[in-house]
């Protein structure tokens, strides 16, 4: 059997339609669901998520997605399945079939994977997509993570002592991992764009490469078969308008149905 645990945030209050298309899209592949939601669920909302989550837990806003993970897997025997999945609402899509990634990771041999990794302050598997094997969910050590997970307040804490230090816990007990979209590769589709003038400037005064690719370089991503969308670029999170002209642009090219691309694009900026 295979598990996903979905963590839900809202700001602005609802579930938005983007959702539950994701969670279908996750449902054809086998998996049982549990959403976790640290915001209100309307009513309204309920019906649709239900025909595709066998578990809804709604709860108070404290911690990020790690203390909303923690809670599910307090809830399941982890003995019961095969892989789980940590996935959460941080991400639009999929726009390419999910199936194949499967596949692609099945290849490596790895112990868990990602969509993509990022190197700031240590390389890493990004959090809002992850696969573990069972070989990972029967070990110890997994366990005594989980256990250790506190409701922190602050994104940046939860980012540093548990996105990083999952990867390198696992990584510290003998498990390999991959990124199915590498930082050093979509690094070296983006150098290979660059213009003559803007090689030879780097050249002489090279400058940091963009660390997070999902942020900064979506459109390399997607064009590498990356299936997701980061929600916050669409949001304008710190970035410039152009970004979100170019997020659109993404979406707009993609099978998304019509009504969810058009809940985005009022979302937008």
């Amino acid at each position: 059997m295979r598990l996903a645990l979905y963590a839900h945030y809202s700001g602005s209050g609802g579930v938005a339609l983007y959702v539950p298309h994701l969670l279908r899209e996750i449902h054809k592949l086998g998996f049982r669901i549990c959403f976790i939601s640290n915001s209100p669920i309307p009513q309204s909302s309920e019906p649709e998520l239900r025909e595709y989550c066998e578990k809804i837990i709604e709860r108070d806003n404290t911690g990020y997605d790690f203390a909303m993970w923690q809670q599910a897997l307090a809830e399941y025997d982890l003995e019961q399945f095969e892989e789980l999945l940590l996935i959460n609402s941080s991400i639009v899509g999929p726009f390419y079939p999910l199936e194949p990634l499967w596949g692609r990771a099945a290849a490596s041999e790895c112990d868990f994977w990602g969509m993509t990794d990022n190197d700031d302050l240590g390389l890493h598997l990004q959090s809002y997509f992850l696969v573990f094997r069972r070989q990972v969910l029967q070990h110890p050590c997994f366990q005594t993570f989980w256990r250790s997970v506190l409701p922190y307040r602050h994104k940046q804490t939860v980012i540093g002592s548990y996105e990083i230090g999952l990867t390198k816990w696992l990584e510290q007990h003998g498990f390999k991992w991959i990124s199915l979209f590498p930082q050093e590769v979509i690094h070296e589709i983006y150098l290979n764009r660059l213009t003559v003038f803007e090689k030879i400037r780097y050249r002489i005064r090279p400058v940091g490469l963009p660390q997070n690719t999902t942020i900064l370089l979506p459109d390399l991503l997607a064009e590498s078969g990356m299936p997701f969308l980061k929600l916050g670029i669409l949001r304008g999170e710190g970035e410039m308008q152009s970004r979100i002209d170019r997020a659109l642009r993404l979406l707009e090219v993609s099978n998304f149905p019509a009504d969810v691309l058009n809940e985005l694009r009022m979302k937008a900026g």
